[in-house]
């Protein structure tokens, strides 16, 4: 499987690179406007407006801010998967800043944390430290993981060109494998329950990530991918480690997925238009309660009326 070195400029090629750092990844790749996973699934999910909000094409757009989750997760991802230049991408917080304990409401601390942002680097503490060592056990233990499931390429980037839309597409999984078709993508979880863990699938759209993947496999190699998992690991004690496989129905519907929110992102590319979740409606729409809201309240009017 051959790789391509990025040289730093836009990228007019398809293929699977090395050298994108995440943040570079997430900006102008390609020679056109470009999008990943996490923009389709945005777009999908709320609206091509939620996606411009915070587009890198997007001039007015506001700056970064790194949830304490997503921060964990991060560095978690960058550490278990055996990424290189940790310290070049994240940064321990301190507990105490000039003899004094941290409070990010302290003059001293915000400046802290300005130079950390400024710096590029994500800042995580001590304590997010200790759940990513609980979290490389209990996936140092599980038989899949020993087997070989999350091994492969790690830090390459899928880049092509959609013969459709004419978009750049760009997919990073965790690993690409090198002996099979078999993808898998390691998750944080704050619920590691079958329900929690299906209930995370459905909100944040990993079937369609995997869709993605898919389509760059078969574009790069030509061939189709043979099975997508997701590798979950709970970010807080007990660090319990599931592996769940997706389902082939639920990729070929995250790919129908996929392939509306690219057509609406080529839309707003080409004309500028970037509508909110009502469209371009001129009247108002009718609404109805959730099924479950109305049932509740048949069962509550029942039960008072016949008290």
């Amino acid at each position: 499987m051959n790789t391509i070195e990025w040289d730093g400029k836009p990228i007019t090629s398809p293929g699977v690179y090395t050298g994108i750092g995440i943040d570079e990844y997430h900006r102008q790749l390609s020679v056109s406007p470009s999008i990943s996973s996490s923009g389709l699934r945005t777009i999908f999910a709320k609206s091509p407006l939620h996606y411009w909000d915070q587009c890198y094409l997007n001039p007015d757009r506001e700056e970064d801010t790194v949830s304490p989750a997503f921060a964990l997760g991060r560095a978690a991802h960058h550490l278990l998967l055996g990424e290189d230049d940790f310290a070049k991408h994240f940064l321990v917080r301190p507990d105490e800043l000039d003899g004094k304990p941290w409070h990010g409401n302290r003059t001293e601390c915000k400046a802290w944390s300005e130079w950390a942002r400024k710096d590029g680097r994500t800042v995580i503490t001590r304590t997010d430290i200790d759940a990513i060592r609980g979290m490389s056990k209990s996936l140092g233990d599980h038989p899949l993981v020993k087997a070989g499931i999350l091994n492969g390429l790690i830090e390459r980037s899928m880049v092509w060109k959609d013969e459709e839309t004419g978009v750049w597409l760009k997919a990073r999984p965790d690993a690409i494998p090198t002996d099979s078709g078999d993808f898998a993508d390691l998750k944080t979880t704050s619920d590691i329950t079958d329900d929690g863990l299906a209930n995370s699938i459905g909100k944040f759209g990993y079937h369609m990530q995997a869709a993605l993947v898919g389509m760059g496999y078969r574009a790069l190699f030509n061939r189709p991918m043979e099975s997508f998992s997701l590798v979950f690991v709970e970010s807080s004690r007990p660090y319990c480690a599931r592996v769940k496989t997706l389902r082939a129905d639920d990729i070929a519907l995250g790919e129908r997925q996929i392939r509306s929110a690219l057509k609406q992102f080529a839309h707003g590319v080409a004309t500028g238009e970037w509508p909110g979740p009502g469209g371009f409606q001129s009247d108002a729409e009718f609404v109805s309660i959730k099924a479950w809201a109305r049932s509740d309240a048949e069962f509550r009017l029942a039960r008072s009326e016949t008290a």
